[in-house]
């Protein structure tokens, strides 16, 4: 009732004619002081204390006397905000167990959201205790999920007629209008992770949503601003902000972004009608029986935790397949290997033969030498080796042996080694194997690749030097990459 301002009474009365043998009165209001009289009886009366100076979200039951069809019902609110002023209350009247049956009845679509909230947000806890591994990227959107899944199941817990009763009015205003205003801020930071081309157009509109969001809790918090106000303000933003998403879940979509190609019809079909229902908030209509933003976040987080589901479970079935592929290759790595030991001791043994001489490090070394020395030839890699070993040095045992000729493959395999240069020089009782690598890069009439260095840990190959009882150094510098292994003879 627009004649209705800030502190203004409004009363509603009506005469009680209907015979109820266990009469029961419910009122449900909205951040407004209430009285209630039969007659000039006062029956209830919810008004300023010292610890509770403004209006929270009521629901109170009464009990109504025996002789409430003689009087009148009058039901006075007032409120301090301007945004609720001439909202009439809710009142509901009837049988005690009618009326419980019936709030009960309307609170089952809050139950069975609130069930579905914790069986999603299990679920997504166990992919994101499940997965492989995450970037921060990755673990920040699966965050800012898991948080938006438990705002919309906290609101629909406040909303939740019988769970509601269990807090207290101020409670129930604080949490209602602390998740209705997180809940957009969560969901738009997710899509802000998951643009691509047009990223640093939308963080304009999420980096003020941000702020505007620090400024008013920090306002809040200092006792300058109501919870109630705050919630009028953030609505205003949000009929720019439903605007501004939908736009960039367009062009994103049209970009081959493949989650705005799925999930943009659902988020810009939920941006308009929000857009809608935000105006009509902020124009004073508050809606009392109906929460359709609630409505709209949960189709929402039904359908970006469908489709967090399936790429989750993608990667996981990807990943496994990669590494059974690895694995694979390690076997067949590792049988390459030993193939190339047993070839190059019996190259050693028969070069050793045909020379009337005993096996030694340096034949094991030459033959290492010459055989690599073709083998990156074909994959046209630019290679040298130089050894400066002593003429009849004992041969190297079969695990060293083994680590060199996995160092060497290591180079081979490895696309982005170009340019290889190794040194293996004899000190005293030690043998030092030097090298120094850059990344591979080609050159054509149309293109230019530079191929990175790729980030590699050389786990296998530094526990391989341990084993050995050797001394491990692996240095990365831009393209470039400088190792130093010492080995005991």
């Amino acid at each position: 009732m627009k004649n209705v301002h800030p502190n203004n009474a409004l009363i509603m009365q009506q005469q009680l004619e209907t015979t109820l043998s266990d009469p029961q009165l419910v009122v449900r209001a909205n951040h407004q002081w209430v009285s209630v009289y039969i007659g000039e009886k006062l029956l209830y009366k919810y008004s300023a204390t010292e610890n509770q100076k403004d209006p929270g979200l009521l629901q109170t039951t009464i009990r109504l006397p025996e002789d409430y069809q003689k009087h009148k019902l009058r039901i006075i609110t007032k409120t301090p905000y301007e945004y609720y002023a001439g909202i009439p209350a809710q009142v509901f009247i009837g049988q005690s167990a009618e009326v419980s049956r019936f709030f009960l009845l309307r609170s089952l679509p809050q139950f069975l959201l609130s069930s579905v909230c914790v069986l999603l947000m299990i679920l997504l806890l166990g992919l994101l205790f499940f997965r492989p591994d995450y970037r921060k990227k990755q673990l920040l959107s699966s965050l800012l999920l898991i948080g938006f899944t438990l705002l919309v199941g906290v609101q629909s817990i406040v909303l939740n007629i019988p769970a509601s009763t269990l807090f207290s009015p101020k409670s129930l205003s604080f949490l209602y209008n602390l998740t209705a205003i997180l809940i957009p801020v969560f969901l738009t930071n997710y899509y802000l992770l998951r643009t691509r081309k047009y990223q640093h157009y939308y963080l304009y509109g999420v980096g003020s949503q941000v702020i505007l969001l620090g400024v008013g809790l920090f306002c809040i918090a200092i006792g300058k601003l109501s919870l109630p106000i705050a919630m009028q303000i953030f609505s205003g933003f949000n009929v720019f902000m439903t605007l501004y998403t939908s736009a960039i879940a367009l062009a994103e979509s049209a970009d081959h972004n493949r989650f705005y190609t799925i999930c943009s019809p659902g988020i810009i079909m939920a941006a308009f009608v929000h857009c809608f229902f935000y105006i009509q908030l902020f124009a004073g209509a508050a809606n009392l029986t109906t929460d359709w933003p609630l409505i709209l976040f949960t189709g929402l987080m039904l359908l970006i935790a469908g489709y967090h589901f399936e790429e989750e479970l993608r990667y996981i079935k990807h990943y496994r397949m990669k590494q059974q592929e690895i694995a694979q290759q390690r076997l067949l790595m590792k049988e390459r290997q030993n193939n190339l030991l047993m070839t190059f001791k019996l190259l050693a043994e028969k070069e050793a033969t045909n020379t009337n001489q005993t096996v030694s490090l340096n034949c094991q070394l030459h033959q290492i030498q010459e055989y690599y020395q073709k083998e990156f030839r074909k994959q046209a890699k630019f290679f040298s080796c130089q050894l400066l070993v002593e003429e009849h040095s004992i041969v190297l045992n079969d695990e060293s042996l083994s680590l060199l000729i996995q160092l060497f493959e290591k180079f081979l395999s490895v696309p982005h080694f170009g340019t290889i240069d190794i040194s293996i020089k004899q000190e005293q009782a030690r043998l030092i194997i030097e090298s120094n690598t850059s990344a591979f890069t080609r050159h054509s009439f149309t293109e230019a690749v530079v191929a990175d260095v790729a980030s590699d840990s050389h786990q296998e190959l530094e526990q391989a030097v341990k084993r050995s009882n050797g001394e491990w150094h692996w240095q990365t510098k831009e393209k470039q990459q400088y190792f130093k292994i010492t080995l005991e003879l």
